[in-house]
């Protein structure tokens, strides 16, 4: 029954012309902002840090704009199985792709290390249409009614969706078949993390790439999926992180971390987090009254 529904409204969503479809998207943004708090604190709360010296207005207008983000792509989601593959690779310009190629010269696989920004999924099915495998770690799709349909769909598109809970084995046997793994590294399926320095505060960091890639050799290619206008994209793969070149597991995912939060603030009005992501700063305790005049006695 889920994969009914589920083909039901991609065939109903994809049916729309692009303009209506995009047209509602945007339309529902502000709706989306007053009416679901608890995404509107998450987004403020990320914004606070990310923008400490911005106004309260400054940063809800960044708000609106990453509802209307997140309404785009999942307009774009729904749209995907529909689209033909000329109409997939028309759409989107791939800077560096030659960076992945080089990646899997070493024939010990590929991490793809990536964030919520713009449109993900889409990026997913691109390295998918380039001829590979992809692996990617993911915890529920959409909701737990409809997960199971979502992961089909996706198998069908080359894409092979790993649950938080197989641990690396899966991760590991896909390297070895010299496939690329995709971990999506602002998510919140990580159970073990790592301290690493992000936006300036201590920011607990999911341990896999840094992990995968020493155990394994792996090259970790970061890269985002940024919307320039509706309907059209730009992916981008940046020059991969070599494991031989970090003393340490905690340099390389410090180094994968630096990089991710270079692509966030560039696109924070496509970073589409909606809890959030910082702990709040401490501040010491002030001392009891009594205390201090003692000390001052």
């Amino acid at each position: 029954m889920s994969r009914l529904i589920y083909g039901w409204l991609t065939a109903l969503i994809s049916g729309m012309p692009p303009w209506l479809g995009y047209f509602l998207a945007d339309s529902l943004a502000w709706a989306h902002f007053q009416f679901f708090p608890a995404r509107r604190h998450g987004v403020m709360a990320n914004l606070a840090v990310t923008l400490p010296r911005a106004s309260r207005r400054e940063r809800a207008r960044i708000a609106q704009r990453v509802m209307r983000s997140y309404n785009r792509m999942m307009y774009e989601f729904f749209r995907l199985p529909h689209l033909s593959r000329e109409e997939l690779l028309s759409s989107v310009e791939v800077v560096g792709r030659e960076h992945l190629e080089a990646a899997f010269e070493r024939r010990r696989g590929v991490i793809l290390a990536s964030s919520h920004i713009g449109n993900w999924e889409l990026a997913a099915v691109m390295i998918a249409q380039f001829g590979y495998t992809l692996h990617a770690v993911a915890g529920v799709q959409l909701n737990r009614w409809l997960s199971s349909a979502v992961r089909e769909t996706k198998s069908e598109l080359a894409i092979q969706t790993i649950s938080p809970e197989d641990g690396f084995r899966k991760l590991l046997r896909a390297l070895e078949h010299n496939d690329p793994i995709a971990l999506v590294v602002d998510g919140d399926i990580y159970n073990h993390g790592v301290d690493v320095e992000f936006f300036g505060r201590k920011y607990n960091f999911p341990a896999g790439p840094g992990v995968l890639a020493q155990r394994t050799g792996a090259l970790i290619v970061c890269g985002y999926c940024e919307r320039v206008s509706p309907g059209r994209f730009r992916m981008v793969m940046e020059k991969p992180l070599d494991p031989a070149d970090f003393a340490s597991i905690a340099e390389l995912n410090q180094a994968v971390a630096s990089r991710i939060e270079g692509h966030i603030r560039g696109h924070l009005d496509q970073w589409c987090i909606f809890r959030p992501m910082f702990q709040p700063t401490e501040h010491p305790a002030a001392e009891p009254a009594g205390r201090t005049r003692s000390a001052e006695a």
